[in-house]
């Protein structure tokens, strides 16, 4: 009986050397086989549904990501562009003050110009593109029409 199992383990193990030599020999040849012909790649479609439903949101998640990246292309340009705009208007109300203090205003009255351009920014503008000789006159007008208002 005890010999019995010993030919039983000495076949089982020449049988894995064997296959493992067997593996080799095959792993060779069908490697040499893909060499020549290569294997046709498997289609995943309606056949398998989990890869289906993989590959439906593998694509939305990619258009999810393009359309993020759009946005935040689009954000960025608009805060750009409000930035300048900002800028723009900062360095306007900057050069209406130096040529309200330029033109001898005193104090008061230029913060009392500079509320009422404030208010309305087409009224700063216009004192800016008025030749200078007119640009006093023209806040002095705007000084007492909104005295006017006010009393």
């Amino acid at each position: 009986m005890e010999e019995e199992e010993n030919e039983e383990e000495d076949m089982i193990s020449t049988g894995i050397a064997r296959w493992s030599i067997d593996t080799c020999s095959v792993d060779t040849t069908s490697s040499e086989r893909e060499k020549k012909e290569p294997r046709p790649k498997r289609a995943t479609g309606p056949s398998d549904p989990f890869a289906a439903m993989l590959q439906d949101v593998n694509n939305q998640l990619n258009s999810v990501t393009q359309h993020v990246g759009t946005m935040a292309t689009t954000f960025s340009a608009a805060v750009a562009r409000e930035t300048t705009q900002e800028d723009l208007q900062q360095k306007s109300r900057e050069r209406a003050i130096s040529e309200l203090s330029r033109l001898a205003f005193t104090g008061s009255k230029i913060v009392d110009a500079a509320t009422i351009f404030a208010k309305t920014l087409e009224h700063m503008n216009m004192m800016l593109v008025l030749p200078e000789i007119l640009r006093r006159d023209f806040v002095l007008k705007l000084l007492s029409d909104e005295r006017k208002k006010q009393g």
